[in-house]
């Protein structure tokens, strides 16, 4: 009887001891546990939160990668900073397991943006980002969609065995209700923000204001930030289809096989390093957001692309119909196609209007104020591309042609445009901006210090950071890569040491002017893309050679047949037999984002990734005007994907003080 009664008292404790136990360990309080919170999807031009998580993800990867260097703290966190846009591009498209020499098992050759470029808030008819809803939903968001979770702030606390009650606001509308340890989603009202509380059943609440910051970032300028050269969807080759019988052919030879972008009509892409440094900034800012408006365009000038219509990189062609001289012309834009016409279309309330031929917003009706635009442009305007041709045209009857109609400039005549006509041009850009773009912070109707110029990098040196070798009089050519990577044209295009150091020299100038300028104009200049030197060891010429064997390093077309020695372009093939392609299979080893040791696309890389051809009215390839313009080669000598993240890297290195102003304290 007595160990009877004994042993119901020590049930009865034990029992007490199990209701009391936990009592303390699903009680939660601002001592104990803290709410954290980030926006979901942070960068509003992707439709899908997953999206922009692959970015997120990407990140985490390469600062991992970057932690377990054995280098000292200080160096890792620069490296972090200076890098962080390049080493997430590496984890998305390296066609090995990242920072491994094993090759992935399912590699894209096609890149991450052939995944994401369908799913965006971007409508590629209205050419417009309205397909989320319209432009009032996109450029001015009701609402972010938020993850909350409980940290502990004590070591052994308790809470996965409980349910938390999640209430947002007023608490009217029944809580979300989820174990403890796990993540819930709430939409958090934009720009009031709302308190968010969490409780476990019984218990009091703990509660945090929250209010998410999105930032509008706009970006303009020309082909070196739309991303020219470096398409969506790159073109898909054909491993029997040849060209002259011994180069690759285009899967499709028609208008269904073209390289696809964001934007057609200017080439513009989601590798821009405008898009990519507003990504980032999404990415390592957890409680904000960004709402992207990209403008950039290929081949856009100050006048003729910014401020005013320009002619598009797509051509027509008449295709000598019902008999008469087949003429080819540059699609056109109208008057109101211009980049500041576009974002006030998306940003102003009511219709612009254009006075004394300046595009503005009637009565300032905006829907929200800009915070940053990001700017690259003035290339154009002097005549950059036009230094390239000259730089690559040979001396003959060819490049005296080019020079008269206006294709090739010399690079005297580049200098004398670089003091000429760009001061004026950025004058008048920035008497614009002034007028049309809401830019107003700390008291100043518009914060000119907002604007970030973007410089233009050194894209004309080797893997040795040195001006590109190239061929003297009397050597053979195809021993020097710089030759090599335009085989195809090599009856019109050659590069001589003499025009390259010329070119060379004029990159310096222009940076040093375009600095100055933007300083004048009290603009943030994104100087370290040029002073960093960032592609330092990795111009249009350079090549990796302890990886040889890559097809991704080869600077040659491939071909069909046989040549006196690897470094030459395949004899013709008369007989049309089939042969094995040499230095790679165009089918099945094309890797436009595969990374390399060049970050600049070679004339040779423009016909493997973009393949542009000339069309007719009715939308057929004209093979013919495709040749006699070399629309093959657009893109070339312009950044690929690595070379525009590290742009974005360069402007970030200069922006982030001024960011970490801009968003609330933590």
């Amino acid at each position: 009887m007595r160990d009877g009664f004994v042993r119901l008292i020590f049930l009865a404790v034990l029992m007490v001891l199990a209701v009391l136990k936990p009592a303390t360990a699903q009680t939660i309080t601002t001592s104990n546990v803290q709410i954290e919170w980030k926006v979901e999807n942070r960068f509003r031009l992707f439709r899908n939160a997953a999206d922009f998580q692959a970015h997120e993800t990407a990140w985490r990867q390469y600062k991992v990668h970057v932690d377990g260097l054995a280098i000292s703290a200080e160096e890792k966190a620069a490296l972090i900073a200076n890098s962080s846009v390049l080493g997430t591009e590496h984890v998305l498209n390296d066609r090995f397991i990242p920072f491994t020499r094993h090759l992935r098992s399912k590699y894209d050759w096609r890149g991450w943006a052939a995944r994401t470029v369908g799913e965006l808030c971007w409508d590629a008819q209205k050419r417009a980002p309205s397909a989320c809803g319209g432009i009032e939903a996109y450029v001015n968001p009701k609402a972010h969609a938020i993850q909350l979770w409980l940290r502990p702030l004590e070591s052994g606390l308790l809470v996965a065995e409980y349910n938390c009650e999640w209430r947002l606001g007023g608490a009217e509308a029944p809580p979300v209700v989820a174990p403890c340890d796990e993540p819930v989603s709430m939409i958090v009202p934009y720009p009031t923000g709302a308190t968010v509380s969490v409780n476990i059943e019984g218990e009091g609440a703990i509660s945090r204001d929250i209010a998410v910051k999105d930032l509008l970032i706009v970006g303009m300028g020309d082909s070196f930030a739309s991303g020219e050269g470096n398409p969506d969807v790159p073109v898909t080759m054909s491993g029997t289809n040849r060209h002259r019988n011994y180069f690759p052919r285009r899967e499709r030879n028609d208008v269904g096989g073209n390289a696809q972008w964001m934007d057609e009509a200017c080439h513009r892409s989601l590798y821009g390093h405008q898009l990519r440094a507003a990504l980032q900034i999404a990415v390592e800012n957890p409680q904000s957001a960004v709402t992207f408006l990209g403008y950039a365009c290929s081949g856009a000038q100050v006048d003729e692309g910014v401020l005013g219509p320009q002619s598009y990189m797509d051509y027509i062609s008449s295709g000598g119909e019902n008999g008469g001289t087949s003429t080819i012309k540059a699609v056109s834009g109208n008057n109101k196609d211009t980049q500041i016409r576009w974002f006030l279309r998306d940003i102003c309330k009511v219709k612009p209007v254009e006075k004394n031929f300046v595009w503005t917003c009637p009565e300032q009706q905006y829907r929200r104020k800009v915070d940053y635009v990001f700017l690259s442009i003035g290339g154009n305007d002097i005549g950059f591309s036009n230094l390239v041709t000259w730089a690559t045209l040979r001396d003959n009857t060819s490049s005296k042609l080019a020079k008269f109609f206006g294709a090739a400039i010399s690079a005297k005549t580049f200098a004398q445009n670089m003091v000429q006509d760009l001061p004026q041009a950025y004058a008048k850009l920035a008497r614009a901006l002034e007028v049309a773009v809401p830019l107003s912070s700390d008291g100043l109707h518009f914060d000119a210090s907002r604007v970030v110029l973007t410089a233009y990098p050194d894209i004309l040196e080797d893997e040795t950071g040195k001006v590109c070798p190239a061929s003297a009089e009397g050597d053979s050519e195809d021993y020097y890569a710089a030759n090599q990577s335009l085989d195809f044209w090599s009856n019109w295009l050659a590069v001589t040491p003499r025009k390259l150091k010329l070119a060379h020299d004029q990159l310096a100038q222009l940076h040093r002017r375009m600095g100055a300028l933007a300083e004048d104009h009290g603009w943030g200049f994104a100087g370290r893309a040029y002073e960093d030197r960032p592609f330092r060891g990795h111009g249009f010429c350079a090549v990796n050679r302890s990886a040889m064997d890559d097809p991704a390093e080869k600077l040659i077309l491939p071909c069909v047949g046989k040549a006196a020695r690897q470094s030459q372009s395949c004899d013709l093939n008369f007989s049309g037999k089939a042969q094995s392609w040499r230095p790679y299979d165009p089918s099945t080893e094309n890797y436009p984002y595969a990374l390399r040791q060049r970050w600049v696309r070679s004339f040779n890389d423009a016909y493997m990734i973009i393949n542009q051809k000339v069309t007719t009215r009715n939308g057929t390839i004209d093979e013919r005007a495709s040749d006699a313009i070399f629309s093959e080669t657009t893109g070339a000598m312009h950044p690929s994907a690595e070379g525009h993240a590290a742009m974005a890297d360069a402007i970030l290195m200069d922006l982030r003080a001024k960011l970490a102003a801009d968003m609330p304290p933590k």
